[in-house]
This record gives C-alpha cells, structure tokens and sequence, in this order.
C-alpha cells in the first residue's frame, strides 16, 4: 500500500464514492425521476426499478464499498469513519439499535450524520415499536447536523417523539423531511413544520381517513410562513392539510407534486391552493381521479416548466380541432408534459384481463385521445418532451411485448404526432416509448463498472493538477483493492458497532 498522506487519500475516495453527490440530496425524487430496467440474478424476465429503487442501490453500493474500505486497513478504517457515518441507510430497522450503541459509546460520530434514511420497518422479535421510537429517538439526539430525514414507512403514533426531537436537537439544519404520518396527526405535523425554519424539501403522506372528531384545535387558521421551502409533496389524505396551507406563505415554492389516493371523500381544494400559491411553481405534478380543470390551473401558473396531469379526465372538446380544451390561450413555458394513469390506453394488464363492461375502456380511450391531441405545439410552443410516468403500464407493455393489436394503431397515432413536431414521446425511463428491453439491452447491475478513462485528474485542495496516470494507478489499485473485500457480500444493513473497531 502506497504510504500517501491523509489529503490525498481523502481525495482518492471522494472520486471512489463520487463524492460531493447526490448520496445526500435536498430534493426528493419526484415522479419524472427515471426509472431503469434490470434484470435479477437467476432471472429469465426484467424488472422496473423506481427512482427510489435507485438510490436504495446506490446507497447500497455505497455501503459495501465502505465496508471493504475500512476492511482494509487502520488507516482506510480511520479515514472512511465520516463517510460511514455521514449517511445512515437502513432496510432493516433492528439495526438502529447498533447505531445507536454506536453513539452511546463514541458521541463524536454523530457530528457526521448528515441523513437519516429507513425504507421500511419490521419490529425485529422482543422489542415493539415503542422501543424502536425511543431507539430512533436517542439517534436524533446525537445528530445535531441532520440535514435530511426520510422514513418511508409509517410512523404512526410514534410521530410526535420522532418529531419532537427533530425540533429540538436540529431546527436549524434539517433541510429535507420525508415522513408517513397517520391523518389525525395534522396538527402535529403543522407545528412540526413551524418550528423546522430551514426546510427545503417537504414529503407527507397522509395515511388513513380523518375522523369527523379530529380538531386541529390551536394550529388552526395558522398564517405561518416558509421562507426556503422549494418543494412540497403530498400524498394520500391530505384535503385538510391543503385547506390550511392556502393561507401559508411560500415565497420560493417552485415544485409541487399532489398525490390523492382516494375519489369518494372530501377531495382538496387544489384550485384554490395554486391561486395563492402558483404563479411562480415551475413544476406542477397532480395525480388523482376527480377531475380537475386543466386550463384554469394552467392560467393560475403561468411560469410552469414542468406539467403532468392525467389523460384520463373527461374535459372540455374543442370540436373544430376534435382535442381536449387544455389551455384558454397558448402556455409560453411548458416544456414537458407528463401523463399518468392511461391504463387502458394500450389494451394491456388488469385494465385489460378485467374489464367487465367495454364501455368503461371505450370511455377513457377517448378521453386519452382527445387529451393527447391537445398535446401540441398550438398549445404549447415550447414543448419538446412528452413523457409516460405509470411504471405499472411500462411493465405490462414489456410482458405483453407491446400493445394489444386493437390499440396499435393509438401508440402509432401519438408517435407520428410528436415526431411531426419535434416532440420525444419518452417512458418512464426517460427512452423513446414502445423501445422495450431485450435480451442484451441491459447490464446486470451486479457486474463490475468499466474502468474510469484516463482524463486529468484535479487536486481539489490546492487547485493543481496531479498526473492522470498515477492518480488513475491509485485509484484502480484501490478500487481492486475494495472489490476483492466487496466479493461475496450479501444483505445491507448499517451495522455500526463493525464500524467502532480501531476508533
């Protein structure tokens, strides 16, 4: 092993674990976020891996390449403790206990943390939830520099102690939250977000139905005000919280996404909303079923880039150009549109197995056309993308090997519309649709990456440039180096009490 000084080391493993990256980012993935193909180990069929998918396998990556960094040496070990520490990824809760024994035993490492991620929870035997909140609690507490917090599984009742120790130990650093909080929590969740002053990125979901009986009591007609909140996303039964929020303040919103689960209760008032808050939104995401008036919204926010909505909506017919009436007069900005749902559009899947009345087929068939045909430059002079975001219609296309021979000729209809103006009509992936895997399309994400090319290298602490060649030397010996330790790992749990040894 080459005897370099620490500097230098550091700045081997920032270009190792790419590092400043998106491994801590203050946005979260919205529903334009690629998705990608895969094909498992053992595998004769592909898979679609969401965005979020993504970013679990990358932190993953990440922590196995730490894991044989710090296997390695003393000195690795020593080195890589901030990068180990610095994002906390979990996919098995019980492993919070390690972390937190962790910091029990050496409080220093805290002052690393920089994200708090779980992506679903188990209560491991012997121990119920209330221990896993005060478990997660107590590492809240050593992390006094969180800058994100994401827990996608349900906290319920264990919400107001999570939260109440995001409020105390780090109100002023916290940038990005992603919770699941259950609906009678709103009020909790108000004062939560008043005290948070420096969020940027807010996530909720809203699970299971209010209750007549709830009261928001005292966080009630609240004029509170969010001066670096860019982005909010909300999903499921969110209608009372978007009732309050109308009368919020949100200087720099520029991104919203709305998610609503349900069709037969009390929907949100989303009109209203983006009359106080949509003009200066440049990204505008709306999944629901009740249907909304696309034209009045798009009046409200002038300044979109970004747009998606979905085709199924029976709206307003232009009859002289036989295309949905999406626009009072041409939008300006908008440069990609995005269209959810369209299950029935193509003939495949459940829409298509189950269906008992054709009718119903018949009727969100048309209305897709008609809504597809507004999709234009008349419409929208700056369009150069149209993208298809339901992850379950890519998915029955490909085990369907394309549409249903009765809805060819609809998939050959909108790709000769958009090519006839320059418009990429793209997947989810973000390819060309109707450009489906094959067998020799897609890597296994499981083989090796190719050698990084022989570029100059940059010394990012004094700004001269080292010898792309020796640089490169180091940097393959120890990506060898890190891949023979990498060999036969399997699972992926931040046990932290393996990182303890040698501090």
């Amino acid at each position: 092993m080459l005897d370099l000084p620490v500097e230098i080391w550091v700045i081997i493993f920032d270009l190792a674990l790419d590092e400043p990256s998106d491994h801590v980012p203050i946005f979260e993935p919205t529903s334009f976020a690629e998705s990608s193909w895969f094909k498992a180990p053992n595998s004769t069929g592909w898979a679609l891996r969401s965005s979020q998918d993504l970013l679990s396998s990358s932190l993953r990556e990440r922590y196995s390449l730490l894991k044989a960094i710090s296997s390695t040496c003393r000195v690795w070990r020593q080195i890589a403790a901030e990068y180990l520490f610095k994002v906390l990824y979990f996919d098995d809760p019980s492993a919070l206990q390690k972390l937190c024994a962790a910091l029990d035993n050496d409080r220093r490492l805290g002052k690393w943390a920089r994200r708090i991620h779980i992506t679903r929870y188990y209560a491991p035997g012997g121990h119920t939830p209330s221990h896993m909140q005060d478990v997660l609690v107590s590492i809240i507490r050593h992390c006094r520099k969180l800058e994100s917090f994401v827990v996608d599984w349900p906290v319920g009742l264990s919400f107001l102690p999570i939260v109440d120790a995001l409020c105390t130990y780090c109100p002023r650093t916290l940038q990005t939250l992603h919770l699941n909080v259950p609906s009678e929590c709103i009020s909790g969740v108000i004062w939560a977000l008043d005290s948070l002053s420096s969020l940027v990125s807010i996530h909720i979901e809203f699970s299971g139905k209010v209750n007549e009986g709830v009261h928001l009591g005292a966080a009630s007609g609240l004029e509170l005000t969010f001066p670096s909140v860019k982005q909010l996303s909300l999903r499921g039964f969110f209608a009372d919280f978007v009732e309050e929020a109308i009368s919020w303040h949100f200087p720099c919103l520029d991104t919203l996404s709305l998610d609503y689960l349900s069709y037969r209760d009390d929907f949100p008032d989303i009109m209203e909303f983006l009359h106080n808050h949509g003009e200066n939104l440049t990204y505008l995401d709306i999944d629901c079923i009740p249907i909304l008036d696309v034209a009045g919204i798009l009046d409200l926010c002038p300044n979109l880039v970004t747009f998606a909505f979905n085709p199924d909506w029976r709206l307003p017919v232009n009859d002289l150009s036989q295309a949905s009436t999406l626009v009072r007069s041409p939008h300006r900005n908008i440069q990609t549109i995005g269209c959810h749902q369209l299950l029935h559009a193509f003939g495949v899947g459940i829409a298509a197995t189950r269906v008992i009345d054709p009718y119903t087929s018949n009727f969100y068939r048309r209305s897709n056309d008609l809504n597809f045909a507004a999709l234009n430059k008349s419409n929208f002079p700056k369009l150069q993308s149209i993208r298809i975001l339901n992850r379950s219609l890519l998915r029955d296309l490909e085990a369907s090997n394309g549409p249903d021979e009765v809805c060819y000729e609809r998939w050959e209809r909108w790709w000769k519309q958009c090519a006839s103006q320059g418009v990429k009509l793209q997947d989810c992936t973000g390819a060309d649709l109707g450009n489906l895997p094959e067998v020799d399309d897609v890597t296994s994400e499981y083989e090796p990456e190719d050698e990084p090319e022989e570029v100059p290298a940059t010394n990012y602490s004094t700004g001269s440039h080292l010898y792309a060649n020796d640089t490169l030397t180091i940097i393959r010996d120890l990506l060898q180096e890190c891949r023979r330790f990498h060999t036969g790992t399997s699972g992926y749990t931040y046990g932290m009490a393996h990182a303890q040894q040698g501090y």
